[in-house]
């Protein structure tokens, strides 16, 4: 009775891991082949205007260029005017289509909101990109990381994804049109110690997001989940000059590469990492207990952590 159990338990967990595991693959085929017959501009299903945060470099640049590329205008969003002015007249040289820049550094708080809202409401958003974030550059302890940019993390990271959605949801469900787009993180689903809040910041989106796709599915607004593992950006640069192994460097996709794929998606799977390579990451991840996850990524977090204070005194010899 009991190996029967076992093995019904058995045959049931393996079914849960391989529909949280097949299901963005096979809905992903089977949706492209229905837009190959079905023909239709992103810019006729959800709207002209495709609003970037975080666009003036890495994934947010990416995905800019390629909705662009598919017929949309660019809303750019970032801090850097100089470097959004720049990003705007690429865009415009290489894919012809209307671009506006708005700047607004979201580790200001609620300040910068009624600034976005009279710039953002009166156009006829059809995709909004969360995708601004960031990270302390160092894995850490909580009590060694500065007051001000933890509020970065939460400001950044947590507020801006919520409130622009809170903006922009209302103008959505009156066209009954629309897609939002979170750009998430693989540290969403496993607690990072010395990325503690990073990786918190990040679950606290992925969960945000998926329960909006809810709220939203009535009214015809699409909310898609992003959970990329690493991508070779200006953020994760720290990473990748300590990484040696040849085999570990194989698995940072660069971002060109991640959009490729990422940008596929789009309209088509309501949850996915944006490339192949990380969805067998997340795979494997979800082979293991949380304990064990967490354990893992503490022991290369802290390794990263210890080498970065060895690194200080050598220097300060």
């Amino acid at each position: 009775m009991l190996c029967s159990l076992l093995t019904w338990f058995g045959l049931y967990v393996g079914a849960i891991w391989l529909y949280e595991n097949l299901r963005t693959p096979v809905l992903l085929v089977l949706r492209s082949i229905k837009q190959l017959v079905f023909r239709q501009k992103l810019s006729q299903r959800y709207g002209k205007w495709a609003v970037i945060t975080g666009a003036s470099d890495g994934i947010g640049k990416g995905y800019a260029h390629y909705l662009a590329r598919k017929g949309m205008s660019i809303v750019l969003v970032a801090r850097n005017e100089v470097k959004l002015a720049k990003v705007a007249a690429e865009i415009k040289s290489k894919h012809g289509v209307e671009t506006k820049v708005v700047v607004a550094d979201f580790s200001k708080g609620r300040e910068i909101y009624p600034h976005l809202e009279k710039a953002l409401v009166p156009l006829d958003i059809g995709i909004l990109v969360n995708n601004v974030g960031v990270s302390h550059d160092t894995p850490m302890y909580v009590d060694e990381i500065s007051q001000e940019v933890l509020w970065d993390l939460i400001n950044v990271n947590v507020a801006s994804a919520t409130l622009l959605c809170n903006i922009l949801i209302p103008s959505m469900k009156r066209r009954q049109r629309g897609l939002i787009v979170n750009v998430s993180s693989i540290a969403s689903v496993c607690p990072s110690p010395c990325l503690a809040t990073y990786a918190a910041s990040k679950a606290y989106l992925t969960n945000f997001s998926v329960a909006l796709r809810d709220e939203l599915s009535p009214f015809g607004v699409e909310v898609q989940t992003v959970r990329p593992s690493f991508v070779h950006t200006n953020m994760t640069e720290f990473l990748v000059k300590g990484v040696k192994n040849p085999w570990i460097k194989k698995f940072l996709v660069n971002v060109d590469n991640f959009i490729g794929y990422a940008g596929c998606t789009i309209g088509k799977v309501d949850i996915t990492t944006g490339h192949w390579s990380h969805g067998l990451q997340i795979a494997g991840l979800y082979l293991l207990p949380e304990f064990l996850r967490v354990f893992i990524f503490g022991l290369i977090n802290k390794k990263g952590r210890r080498d970065f204070y060895v690194k200080r005194q050598k220097k300060s010899r």
